[in-house]
């Protein structure tokens, strides 16, 4: 799994173009394009059936192992996003493992603090370095990479901290409104430097 995942939503390889429908009010000029052109260095490889289905598995059972191992968290949250999850990751989001500040990146917010088990499987099978196998096995323990709710000043690639369930909503709504700030701000139409 982390081979069809890795870099495969990077911005090097995303698809060519994406509709941008225009923000207005009125009395105001959108300076949004209204569509993006990404460049595509690399086909994204078609994958059987066979493979999606042994890559949903391993986000299940990694996540299976990591809350059955510590005897503390919630598998169902994990294994039921697990498909979700791989469409997100492999298909559609584009970020860098090696650059997990790049600002032009897409970010997932968890707002079930209790199925964190699945951020911390999708970060180590997009091969972050910071969710290694090790800190996987020691999930939800004292000082861990891995805590009981993700951490975005403890583990790289979790984009906030989120605690009460619900909090992460707000977070991610603030997120969208502020890149959608800069993509207005700083986009020219033959340069859209923000890709929303």
């Amino acid at each position: 799994m982390q081979q069809s995942m890795k870099m495969r939503g990077s911005s090097a390889n995303m698809a060519t173009k994406r509709a941008v429908a225009p923000v207005t009010r009125p009395g105001m000029v959108s300076r949004r394009p209204t569509a993006v052109v990404r460049a595509q260095a690399v086909a994204a490889p078609s994958i059987s059936k066979e493979m999606v289905d042994k890559c949903v598995n391993t986000i299940r059972f990694l996540a299976i192992d990591a809350v059955n191992k510590s005897k503390s968290g919630h598998p169902g949250m994990p294994m039921g996003c697990a498909p979700m999850g791989y469409v997100l990751w492999a298909e559609t989001m584009k970020y860098n493992p090696k650059s997990p500040k790049w600002f032009n990146r897409d970010r997932f917010v968890l707002s079930a603090g209790h199925g964190s088990m699945f951020q911390y499987s999708m970060l180590h099978l997009a091969g972050y370095d910071s969710v290694s196998m090790d800190d996987i096995k020691s999930f939800r323990q004292w000082g861990s990479q891995t805590p009981g709710h993700p951490e975005n000043f403890v583990t790289e690639g979790c984009e906030v901290t989120t605690g009460p369930l619900g909090q992460g909503i707000g977070n991610a709504v603030g997120l969208a409104v502020a890149e959608a700030h800069l993509a207005a701000r700083f986009n020219k139409p033959d340069v859209p430097a923000i890709a929303l």
